[in-house]
């Protein structure tokens, strides 16, 4: 049976549109789109670097002259900027890695003096970097490659990459190529060949290996010395720009998953790892921090395999501990609590005893796909003589319960595979936590900038779950910006709605490109419920549309810190109210940057249904403009918020920016009140 792929959510938050008060959600519209003025990045995925080595590197792109900073989302790692420089489209910069780095991809930005760009994968590795030659596509011209290595390479249509190496008696390769996690768009197929026969290599073949999220890995200890071609291309021959890939070649683990699968939040653990080549790599040690960490396996004194995504849990976790086969075998687990568990052997139960309270809803499931784990898990909760109360739906895509004890008492999780598979890579990760009011946050943009004149972040989905109508606070977790906004407990922002963060800069800020997460908070039953805001779909995206993306990128925002925009636009009006059927007048202001004189288009966001507004642009060299708010007798009363979105060309370039939002207030005339007439404008005499 085949499950669709769900989004990577932890047990901290788990989000299950059974759960979510759709009456609440926003409707579909057009999501928020960064200035035109921004820098963006469209760099090739298999950028990398060497862990404890100086690299140079261009980026590429559009809108990177006026270059400020290059931030890259790793501890440790100087960025510098090549002096210079005028192609708005390429960007030399110079990367000081440290050796104590872990091996894996991070994101890199590029901050203007106008904003802030997109974020492209770099991989840092404790490998040798080759790039690929041309003229490798075909077994006679393979390009020959020293071990270890890894190569940066890109596949081209209707064609292969050959690569020819030399192994030893009794050596083992592990060669693994990095496509889809990286963020490109090849879906890999990795083929041995023998190079003196020039034939395939029986069962050397990968295409979708479990965990990889569709890319490929191969391992195998040679019987005998020999020369070995790799071929690597696209499963369906498809190639370009955005097929690029980096292929690793070298004696080190291959990991399907963490395991444990998650951390307590705040907490430290040991974290193993799973797979079928994770034989001598140690656990290593990983804080609970954020929305997800990385673990990578490593052999004493080899290099590192890729990483493999732990969560982070907001509440106490452990491990499965066999035997666990039957009810009086079970694992103890308390409310709220994780464990991660096992199918290693046929046929294997797993048992989970749990202490429920008479009418208290409780919400246990199992995720498994969101870690890249390939186990499909199957439910039930069974009292102490096997008798079944509740079970999961094998057609969602987690196995989840929602299950209200009818007395005080103890009860049973049983946790089965549901395709009675089982291996080293059958792994899954159980949470059980009262069904409690909860609620999730989405942001609209993962890049702003601030100035002296402040900013803003786009807040563009809220999930309400289990009947949650409470108060949100969100706070701007950061170094170089602060901003906090409190969502009503009716809040339910809607595209049309301007609901955004304002952000203000602290003070001796410079100039440059910096990192902030936006945290929020409701106090459910006395306690204090957080989470952090997330950019899941705008990661996703920027990864070639990954299933399952980093989970340490979900809740990762940047900002560029700026000098003065180019204009900034405030919105007066005479009034802060107007009946229906009535106007409300007032005036568009724009400050202007010295030296910029040209028309300024504007465009009014955030009207609701039956509401219009009219305004023209402000004309060359002016710096005020008239708008008009029109309600209809239609309209809805009560409070509406505005902003006015202007563009404008200066140096041939495109700017935009918003107004600060703007609220007024629509009232209903008074019963047996006629409504005052507007009074009629004169109109000048002809001369």
């Amino acid at each position: 049976m085949i499950r669709r792929v769900a989004l990577f959510l932890f047990a901290a938050v788990a989000v299950s549109l059974q759960s979510v008060d759709t009456s609440a959600q926003p409707k579909p519209g057009i999501p928020p789109v960064p200035p035109p003025q921004y820098p963006a990045l469209t760099t090739p995925a298999n950028l990398g670097a060497k862990l404890g080595a100086t690299t140079e590197l261009t980026l590429i792109g559009t809108n990177l002259t006026d270059a400020v900073a290059v931030w890259v989302g790793a501890d440790g790692v100087k960025a510098t900027i090549a002096d210079g420089q005028k192609d708005a489209t390429k960007l030399k910069i110079k990367l000081e890695v440290p050796a104590t780095l872990s091996v894996g991809t991070y994101p890199v930005r590029v901050a203007t003096k106008y904003g802030i760009s997109n974020f492209r994968p770099v991989s840092f590795d404790d490998l040798p970097e080759i790039v690929e030659k041309e003229g490798n596509s075909k077994k006679d011209t393979a390009q020959v490659l020293p071990v270890p290595c890894v190569i940066t390479g890109s596949a081209n249509p209707d064609a292969s990459d050959f690569y020819k190496v030399n192994v030893a008696a009794g050596q083992r390769l592990a060669f693994e190529v990095l496509g889809r996690r990286i963020g490109s768009q090849l879906d890999p197929v990795i083929l041995l060949h023998d190079a003196k026969t020039v034939r395939e290599m029986p069962g050397l073949f990968a295409d979708d290996t479990p965990g990889l999220q569709s890319d490929a890995r191969v391992t195998h200890t040679f019987k005998v010395a020999a020369e070995i071609l790799i071929e690597v291309r696209d499963t369906t021959y498809r190639g370009g720009a955005d097929y690029s890939y980096r292929l690793r070649i070298g004696d080190f683990p291959g990991a399907t998953t963490a395991y444990p699968l998650a951390v307590e939040r705040g907490k430290s653990a040991a974290i193993g790892f799973t797979g079928p080549n994770v034989d001598g790599a140690k656990p290593v040690t990983v804080q609970g921090a954020g929305s997800g960490v990385l673990a990578s396996p490593k052999r004493e004194g080899g290099v590192a395999g890729w990483p493999v995504s732990v969560g982070v849990s907001d509440f106490p976790e452990t491990m499965e501990v066999e035997p666990n086969n039957e009810i009086a075998k079970a694992n103890k687990l308390p409310i709220p609590g994780g464990i991660s568990g096992k199918f290693e052997t046929k046929s294997d139960v797993d048992f989970y005893a749990i202490t429920g309270k008479k009418g208290q809803k409780l919400e246990i499931v199992a995720n498994s796909f969101e870690y890249n784990s390939p186990a499909e898990v199957y439910l039930k909760v069974v009292d102490a003589k096997g008798a079944e109360l509740a079970k999961s739906n094998p057609a969602q895509a987690n196995a989840r319960i929602e299950f209200t004890p009818a007395a005080d008492g103890e009860f049973f999780i049983s946790a089965e595979h549901l395709n009675y598979l089982y291996g080293p890579s059958e792994v899954y990760h159980l949470s059980v936590k009262p069904a409690i009011a909860d609620f999730a946050i989405t942001l609209g943009l993962d890049r702003v900038d601030v100035s002296a004149t402040g900013g803003s972040v786009p807040v563009t989905g809220l999930a309400k779950l289990n009947g949650f109508n409470l108060p949100i606070e969100l706070v701007v977790v950061s170094d170089a910006i602060a901003g906090k906004l409190t969502l009503a407990a009716a809040a339910n922002p809607l595209p049309t709605a301007v609901l955004a963060i304002p952000l203000t800069l602290k003070p001796g800020v410079k100039p440059g490109a910096y990192s902030f997460r936006v945290q929020a908070t409701a106090k459910v039953d006395g306690k204090d419920v957080v989470h952090l805001a997330t950019v899941t779909e705008i990661v996703k995206a920027s990864l070639g549309a990954i299933p399952n993306p980093p989970p340490e990128l979900l809740t990762q925002l940047a900002v560029a810190v700026t000098d003065k925009p180019l204009f900034a636009l405030s919105i007066a009006f005479e009034k802060p109210e107007v009946l229906k059927g009535g106007a409300l007048k007032g005036k568009v202001i724009v400050k202007r940057a010295e030296g910029f004189t040209e028309e300024i288009v504007l465009v009014v966001n955030g009207l609701p249904a039956n509401v219009t507004a009219k305004v023209k642009p402000i004309p060359k060299g002016a710096n005020e403009v008239e708008i008009e708010v029109n309600p209809v007798a239609a309209a809805i009363v009560g409070p509406v918020t505005l902003t006015v979105h202007a563009t404008a060309k200066n140096t041939g370039r495109d700017f935009a920016y918003d107004s600060s939002p703007t609220t007024f207030t629509i009232t209903e005339p008074k019963k047996g009140e006629p409504k005052k007439p507007e009074p009629k404008k004169e109109e000048p005499k002809k001369k």
